[in-house]
Parts: structure tokens; sequence; C-alpha cells
């Protein structure tokens, strides 16, 4: 690697020379990568801006899809408070930035022991509407409590999380409520909208990279890796056993006429991990309450990252749109 004159040049991958906006993670830093100037074969200069700590040529660096470091106030400079609320087993950390509304925007982070950072992407536009922003954790998260089995559940279980953030924010005045989730976020937010005893006060949902069927996507992994349809099936058995899965109730394709309220879909073309037209059938299934974009270069998770620009403009106009249709 090597850096100055707010240019970056790091070894060519796909990763490297994907045009958007990119954290860059050093030993000793932490930057953000932007427009592709240049490439050879071997390397890609681009825009660069250290946002902490310090970088030096020759050093080992890392792409990071999340784009920013630390919390909402390294970040962006956005004060937020760490708050705790309690759900049926036990406390759980979140990030609550406070807005002048009774309207709450709640997001729910994907895979991972500790990734509410992925939602600071998001947070300026939110919170230049002037939102209530709540970043939650599930349990299995770092300083969350453990699930009782162990593992996460796709949301069969974290759902209930949820519903506890919703409370909190009930008893810090919230009125209505838009909810997020991202990959498995979504997951989360589906059961939730399915389960919960009242969702009247949700104006609209918004999947960034979501599942749709976790039970296709378990299909083609293995069938990738080789693995025998009979075990498939009695790993999918075992699942459902020990971690209370039902495949069939995580499938938002067949429980799309469930649904009540607006729903953005965010999804990306070069998506891996949830093929787009798995999105495509769920919003073909929703009709009406479905509003679909989607994201050319976008890979799983990393939709912001390719054009925040389209993603921004996404989701705040989506928000807008609910909200006006109380």
């Amino acid at each position: 690697m090597t850096v100055g004159s707010g240019r970056i040049t790091v070894a060519r991958t796909p990763l490297t020379e994907t045009e958007g906006i990119w954290g860059v993670a050093g030993p000793n830093g932490y930057g953000q990568a932007s427009v592709v100037i240049s490439r050879t074969d071997e390397v890609v200069e681009r825009g660069f801006r250290v946002l902490s700590g310090v970088f030096d040529v020759g050093e080992l660096v890392a792409f990071d899809p999340i784009a920013y470091p630390g919390d909402p106030l390294e970040a962006h400079g956005i004060e937020y408070r760490e708050v705790r609320f309690t759900g049926d087993l036990g406390v759980y950390p979140a990030w609550v930035i406070d807005g002048d509304r009774d309207a709450w925007v709640i997001i729910v982070h994907g895979a991972g022991p500790e990734q509410r950072a992925e939602a600071l992407r998001m947070l300026p536009g939110l919170v230049a509407q002037r939102l209530s922003v709540m970043v939650m954790t599930v349990r299995g998260d770092n300083g969350a409590p453990r699930p009782t089995t162990g593992l996460r559940a796709l949301g069969a279980t974290e759902w209930r999380d949820l519903a506890s953030a919703v409370e909190f924010g009930f008893n810090q005045d919230a009125a209505e409520y838009v909810l997020i989730g991202l990959d498995t976020g979504a997951s989360v937010v589906a059961n939730y909208l399915h389960r919960a005893d009242d969702i009247t006060a949700v104006r609209g949902v918004v999947y960034d990279s979501a599942l749709f069927d976790p039970e296709r996507i378990a299909d083609r992994v293995a069938e990738e890796r080789g693995v025998l349809a009979m075990l498939r099936g009695a790993g999918k058995l075992l699942a459902s056993i020990r971690f209370d899965i039902d495949w069939n109730e995580l499938d938002q394709i067949d429980r799309a006429p469930e649904y009540t309220v607006p729903v953005l879909v965010l999804h990306g073309e070069q998506d891996a991990v949830a093929d787009i037209q798995v999105a495509e059938e769920f919003v073909a299934e929703l009709g009406n309450l479905a509003r679909f974009v989607r994201f050319e270069t976008g890979r799983h998770g990393q939709l912001w990252n390719t054009d925040p620009a389209q993603y921004e403009e996404a989701l705040l106009s989506f928000i807008d749109t609910v909200r006006a249709a109380e």
C-alpha cells in the first residue's frame, strides 16, 4: 500500500476496484476510499481520506463495507445515547439518537456478533430528517444475552428482541416506527411483523439484502458444497428441532399475502448470497405494497457502498412517503 496527497494505491482485487465508497482499515488507522483514479494489472489507485489514526506506506489494509469507524460520534460527530433495553432474556445495549419527532427508525443489523456499525452508513441522512434512530442489538451480540440454543435462529427468536426495542421506544414517547432490517436483520423484522401482537404503529419496513427464503439459500449452499440431499434434509430437521426454526414460517414469498405495511426492498444484482430472483419473486407477490430498488453492481450487504446517493434517496423518499400516508 502507498498513500499520499489524498490518494491510496492498493493491490487490485475485485473489491478494491469496485466503484463506490469503502472503508480502509489499517493497523493504526481507518480511512475511506472513494473514486477509482487509475488501475493497472496489479494495483488500483483511488481517492482517499483518513478518518482516524495514521497510515504508513507498506502497511497491510483491508477494504471494509462498513465504511466508517467506531460509533455515531466518532464516525459523523453525531451525539447519541448508549442505552439498555430489557427483553425476555435480559438486558440489551443499543444506540439511540434523539430527534425532535415521535417517529422512530429502528435498525436491525445483519450477521455478526457486533455489527451495529453497519448502520453508520445511513445515519447522516436519517438524522438530517430529524428522526429518532435506534440501532439495536439482538441475542448473541456482544453485550447482549446469549441465545438459549447458543446460536442465532434467523429471526425465529430474535424478533422478541425487536419487540422489546419497540416497547422501549414507546416508553420514550415514540408513536410510529419504520423498521430497517439488514441481511439477517430483515428476517428479524419479518418475524416481528408476523408474530407481534400489535404492529399498528409500524408505518413501513425496509429490507436491505434480505434472505426472503432461507431454506432455498441453505439448499443452494449445500448443493454447491456437494452435500447429499438426504443429509441436507436431515440437517434442516435437526436445525428445526434444536433452534426452533420453522422453515415455512421464514419463507417470505409464501407469506407475502400476510403483509399489511409498505415494504422497501433494496437488493443487488450481484448478490451471491441471496439471489435477486428471490427478491423479485417476493416483490411480485407483495404487489402494491412493495417498492423495489435494484443496485446494478450491488453485492450482499454492500448496496450503500456501490451507490450511496441511490441508496439514501430510496430510503429517505420511502420514509417520507409512508409517514405522509398516515
